[in-house]
């Protein structure tokens, strides 16, 4: 009967907050606390360096402006380090009550698939977003102390060379991201998490455990990364995210992880591709969740 149909209950909001709740698990936020000092602590070590060499790079030396921060956040976020960190989020999560067996209750008392594997991307795409703010925040303040702490020295000239005079080198142009431009990054950045997401979704689906969940949800973009260099690039995920991000590969392993793809800019191909992939995972994991193979204990 019409009368009969389920319907969303005020109790909705609560078990999307409990999802939430559910990732303040030591795994989690100790891998996120990894990204975030690790992202922070690389920034610092170049800024130190440069200084004391009286050069300092245009993209660390940017980070002073929130907005170029909060740029390099989203950056680091969409490429290695929050590919690890969600595979993380979503093995401990999903993986685990795959694994566990508390998939089956979870369903007893929400049958609708699509809602619960709804909740757990949401929750941990919520924890992407956090993350990626909390990282900007901190990356400003800690570079915008650092450039008090430790100025740009002028470089001596050696004997011989100008009577060992000291010169201040000319100023690098600060490659400076608009409000804009930072926004665009951090929407650019939950598209890709959402394709991270999804294929460790899947993963976890599929195989039914936390270890093949992290070892599926990263392998994969880890071993063809590659082939960036070959001519099948535009055809690979590492090369969408270079488009979408429009990445500088002058700043691979400075202020984000990834595999040097060389950027080609057309950001509404790769975005159009990463999305296109990332709906046919999540629909396939919510496949994969709704059968029977789901519910069984672990083989």
């Amino acid at each position: 009967m019409a009368g009969t149909r389920r319907r969303p209950k005020r109790g909705e909001g609560a078990a999307w907050a409990g999802e939430l709740r559910a990732l303040w698990t030591v795994p989690v936020w100790g891998a996120t606390a990894a990204v975030v000092l690790l992202t922070v602590a690389l920034a610092g070590r170049l800024w130190i360096s440069g200084a004391s060499y009286g050069v300092l790079d245009p993209s660390v030396s940017a980070l002073t402006s929130l907005p170029s921060a909060l740029r390099a956040a989203a950056w680091q976020f969409a490429t290695l380090l929050g590919l690890v960190l969600t595979a993380v989020v979503v093995a401990t999560g999903l993986g685990q009550t795959l694994e566990g067996g508390t998939w089956s209750a979870l369903r007893l008392f929400e049958n609708r698939v699509g809602v619960l594997w709804a909740r757990k991307a949401g929750a941990a795409l919520a924890l992407s977003l956090a993350g990626q703010i909390v990282t900007g925040v901190l990356l400003w303040l800690a570079t915008s102390a650092l450039a008090r702490l430790w100025p740009v020295r002028p470089r001596a000239v050696p004997p011989g060379f100008g009577g060992g005079a000291v010169h201040t080198p000319p100023p690098l142009p600060a490659e400076s991201a608009t409000w804009g431009q930072a926004v665009g990054a951090i929407a650019a950045a939950l598209l890709v998490q959402v394709l991270f997401i999804s294929l460790a979704g899947l993963a976890a689906a599929l195989l039914r455990s936390v270890i093949g969940t992290l070892a599926l949800g990263v392998g994969p973009l880890l071993v063809t990364a590659p082939l960036v260099l070959l001519p099948a690039a535009p055809f690979l995920p590492h090369r969408w995210i270079a488009d979408l991000l429009n990445l500088p590969s002058e700043a691979q392993y400075q202020l984000y992880f990834w595999n040097q793809a060389p950027p080609d800019p057309s950001p509404l191909t790769g975005g159009l591709a990463l999305a296109s992939v990332a709906a046919l995972a999540a629909v396939a994991a919510w496949a994969a969740l709704r059968s029977e193979r789901a519910l069984r204990p672990v083989d």
